[in-house]
């Protein structure tokens, strides 16, 4: 509806500001893409079976915006690095559309290609936040490593082959619950007790550093820890308002990503899917055919941070500031030549486009919300002056044009 779009667009327009408020460059890249590319070894692993494939063989809907990004910079090598790039496009997955989940869906994505990871994560990481804060939104930022997990796994002593799948029966835990959980790792094969140590990671509570201090005990490389906490150091510089928390569950199911894996959560409790994430894929790039390039990124789900601002109830119907009507047909030609003045003067401006009464101009100011209407009759035309209401408050005076144009800026 044109009170949804708006509300849309306007958002976007918003998020886009602080992207490239952050130094962000945009491209643009194909609806369809390669099936070849979006089914290549380690891409996107199971989640392939949501790919719209297109009838003719060879290309597919896009998946998401991240793979491809992967592909563009595997094509153009000689992008200088790092190489800053954001992108809000819409994506295709074969899905079962329910409430947050969509067949088409609206990604905002930024990412850095080179950089250095604690660095640029904190960047990207903190720019999708500072984004949700312009458009006044309440997030919490989940972090974890998959090396993290990783070196847990293997020091239960799990067979390699399991990671991705109990990757991603965890990833899950927030729709399926605890014991949800625990009933589809037994069915993976697993043990009692390492069924029970995998509940007692991904469910520990305490501070950021009670929980690293965790997972140390099992890691014999401590560069990933020490990657994660530069990272919290690096993303206090920001003030970032929502909280950032460590958080074990976090797991990111798709099997692109090597490092840090980061899910944001709405601030709005009742709503139990995220409306971002991403991570960092240092191999995706070198998958598709590039040299190896380490690279980070954030999406947003934009329809989903829609659902919970409620945009539905959005009030405003128009883009337009200002209401024209005329009195009588013959009164038209005046009526655009005002409406022609206050456009130059950058003033958003809608005008009868219908032969009926005043009355009924009226109406329609009123059913799409206008806050102000201008009135051309014959007395207006005759003294090269307008009648200008207010209707919020019902206020009404006569003045020029140049006055009705300092009176609507304010």
């Amino acid at each position: 509806m044109p009170n949804e779009a708006l509300f849309r667009k306007e958002l976007l327009e918003k998020i886009e500001g602080v992207f490239r408020r952050y130094g962000f460059l945009t491209i643009d890249t194909p609806v369809l893409e390669s099936t070849k590319v979006l089914t290549a070894k380690d891409v996107i692993g199971d989640e392939s079976k949501l790919i719209f494939e297109t009838k003719s063989e060879g290309f597919a809907l896009k998946y998401d915006q991240t793979v491809s990004l992967a592909r563009y910079v595997a094509m153009y090598q000689s992008l200088p690095m790092p190489f800053k790039r954001y992108y809000i496009d819409k994506a295709w997955r074969r899905d079962e559309p329910q409430k947050g989940r969509y067949r088409e869906f609206t990604q905002a994505d930024v990412d850095i290609v080179g950089g250095r990871a604690p660095v640029a994560d904190a960047e990207a990481i903190a720019t999708a936040a500072k984004a949700l804060e312009e458009i006044g939104f309440e997030y919490t930022i989940r972090i974890n490593n998959r090396i993290f997990i990783d070196s847990v796994f293997a020091s239960i002593g799990m067979k390699e082959e399991l990671f991705n799948p109990i990757m991603k029966v965890v990833d899950k835990m927030d729709k399926i619950g605890r014991d949800g959980m625990i009933e589809q790792l037994q069915a993976l094969g697993l043990d009692r007790d390492s069924v029970d140590r995998v509940d007692k990671l991904v469910n520990f509570s305490g501070s950021n550093g009670e929980k690293l201090e965790l997972v140390e005990k099992t890691m014999d490389d401590k560069a990933a820890l020490g990657e994660v906490r530069e990272t919290l150091d690096l993303l206090k510089l920001y003030s970032l308002r929502g909280d950032v928390v460590v958080d074990f569950s976090i797991m990111r199911g798709l099997d692109y990503y090597t490092g840090i894996v980061v899910e944001i959560a709405a601030g709005d409790k009742q709503f139990k899917s995220s409306v971002g994430g991403g991570g960092r894929y240092d191999r995706l790039i070198g998958l598709l055919g590039g040299k190896q390039v380490p690279a980070v990124g954030i999406s947003l789900g934009i329809d989903r941070i829609l659902d919970v601002m409620n945009f539905s109830a959005s009030q405003k119907q128009t883009f337009a500031e200002v209401f024209v009507a005329n009195i009588k047909d013959g009164n038209y030609q005046y009526a655009l030549r005002v409406a022609t003045a206050l456009r130059a003067a950058g003033i958003a401006v809608d005008l009868n486009a219908a032969s009926r009464n005043i009355s009924n101009q009226l109406a329609y100011a009123n059913a799409l919300k206008f806050k102000w209407v201008i009135v051309c009759g014959d007395a207006e035309e005759k003294l090269n002056n307008v009648k200008i209401r207010n209707l919020i408050d019902g206020a009404e005076k006569s003045a020029t044009v140049e006055e009705a144009i300092v009176t609507i800026k304010g």
